[in-house]
């Protein structure tokens, strides 16, 4: 890329070039046909020199817009990076003190079947050695109780015990719905994230790009929640999460 300093050099020598020359043009007694012929001339050195003086202009514009665009680029891809760095370091941390805490936890026996409205402790009695179902079932209710630290060991003990589940896209949405609700919102982008590009097709994907705005709006991350509510929109425009990632479009721009 040419140095603006070079281009706009250039132009100012043309400049002044162009004024020295016309200058000593026009010295000494002159009849009418050498005044036309040199007034011609200079009229035609004018026009070059404007031509050259606009195509600079135009070099210079196109430059400006090139350093702009490549700025706005990089600032797009480094914010992208830190976000993704700071997603793995959390789910990093937090995996090794579920590791821990799974290492630490007692070995104990199957309880009976407990009935569907269960307590506290009934919910954790299932945790810790109930079936597929159960276990999801028990997290579930302990996140509609508001419970939310015990429905998150719960999923986890999900995750851990059936890294196949069918429950998956599920366990990993209302993983996320817990943290949102208890500001973690870095734990919970990352949950969200996780459901709408690991399970595009469940019926969670809509309101986990939602929620993904959502998140990244608490986290003061305008030019990612306004991507995550333009796929929303693009991906599902003809759901009611759809409509509500517009309303948010236009708080953001407005």
């Amino acid at each position: 890329m040419t140095s603006p300093w070079k281009v706009t050099a250039a132009a100012v020598a043309l400049v002044v070039f162009g004024g020295c020359y016309g200058a000593k043009l026009v010295k000494g007694p002159v009849n009418s046909d050498h005044a036309a012929t040199m007034t011609d001339s200079l009229l035609t050195e004018n026009q070059e020199l404007r031509g050259q003086l606009a195509s600079i202009e135009r070099q210079l514009a196109e430059e400006r817009e090139e350093r702009r665009i490549y700025q706005a680029q990089t600032g797009v891809t480094l914010g992208e990076m830190e976000e993704s760095i700071r997603i793995l370091i959390a789910r990093i941390e937090e995996n090794a003190q579920h590791q821990s805490r799974l290492r630490l936890a007692p070995r104990v026996s199957p309880p009976p079947v407990v009935a569907a409205d269960t307590s506290a402790a009934d919910s954790a009695a299932v945790q810790a050695g109930g079936s597929e179902e159960d276990l999801y079932r028990a997290a579930y209710l302990d996140l509609n109780r508001g419970d939310y630290e015990l429905a998150i060991k719960g999923f986890q003990n999900y995750l851990v015990r059936h890294p196949t589940g069918v429950y998956l896209p599920e366990v990993h949405y209302y993983l996320g719905e817990c943290h949102y609700a208890r500001d973690r919102f870095l734990e919970a982008v990352g949950e969200f994230r996780w459901v709408a590009d690991k399970y595009p097709d469940s019926r969670l994907v809509p309101t986990a790009y939602l929620k993904t705005g959502r998140c990244y709006e608490q986290l003061e991350e305008k030019n990612l929640a306004v991507r995550a509510f333009q796929t929303l929109i693009d991906r599902h425009p003809d759901t009611e999460e759809a409509q509500q990632a517009r309303e948010a479009l236009d708080a953001l721009e407005g």
